[in-house]
């Protein structure tokens, strides 16, 4: 279900030429789910954030405010609700994910390239490609299967799989993010992270990562100067394809 692109400037960077070669470097893209493949704002968070609600004030026993209101807490203080209802209350993961996100994803499935222009700009994205999302397995396979996507990545990580070094590690964790390069046979200097999120970026970032800042579809920070989070800001995925096809690679490796 394609939706109306907003206009687009060419992106910026700090320093264009050290950009070009950190780029030149990657062999695996961490690519992430909501807001940056595909429009996740347009009513797919939202009705996931009511499932959630609903779930926490029935599991819990809370008002509908009160489970609001923790929901948002987990979040903001964790990067995952899932994190927060597990240490706190106790709750299986696998049981809260069934609870949230088993349902039809396919009405909220929207992008502003379509699914087909969607499978061919990251397929042009070259080496290895990877989503990394705090959603679970379940949604994230979800998610590709409807977009026709399964093909065009070599894995996911997603909440699932976020058990590291004795607990739960949900972005931005740095942990995670060397983990999830470690896992896919590379280092970070050798891995760029592609997000909406500049608090996750800039964690990636510190590791040595390349950051690349997909605006996505509900940040309103200008993209007219280059960020401290992020070595190249693109609108979105179509225009980092295109970004790459002006830039000359280098050997990978």
């Amino acid at each position: 279900m394609p939706i109306k692109p907003r206009r687009t400037q060419r992106p910026e960077t700090a320093d264009d030429g050290q950009v070009r070669v950190r780029l030149s470097r990657v062999r695996l893209w961490l690519v992430d789910l909501d807001d940056t493949i595909f429009n996740a704002s347009a009513g797919m968070l939202a009705a996931i954030h009511r499932r959630m609600e609903q779930y926490i004030g029935r599991r819990l026993d809370l008002p509908p405010q009160q489970a609001v209101r923790l929901q948002k807490d987990y979040w903001r203080t964790y990067g995952a609700t899932f994190v927060g209802l597990q240490r706190h209350h106790g709750v299986a993961p696998d049981e809260f994910f069934e609870a949230t996100h088993g349902f039809d994803l396919q009405p909220y499935l929207k992008t502003v390239t379509g699914a087909q222009r969607l499978r061919a700009v990251l397929a042009r994205l070259p080496g290895r490609r990877v989503v990394l999302t705090n959603g679970p397995r379940i949604y994230a396979e979800g998610v590709l299967r409807g977009l026709r996507l399964r093909g065009v990545f070599d894995g996911v990580v997603s909440a699932n799989d976020m058990h590291i070094c004795g607990k739960w590690r949900s972005k931005p964790d740095p942990i995670l993010f060397a983990h999830a390069a470690h896992a896919f046979g590379a280092r970070p200097c050798e891995t760029c992270f592609i997000d909406d999120s500049p608090a996750n970026l800039a964690a990636a970032r510190a590791l040595g990562m390349a950051a690349v800042w997909c605006r996505g579809y509900r940040n309103d920070k200008p993209a007219t100067a280059a960020h401290p989070w992020a070595d190249l800001v693109v609108d979105n995925l179509d225009a980092l394809a295109a970004e790459l096809g002006r830039r000359p690679r280098g050997r990978a490796g």
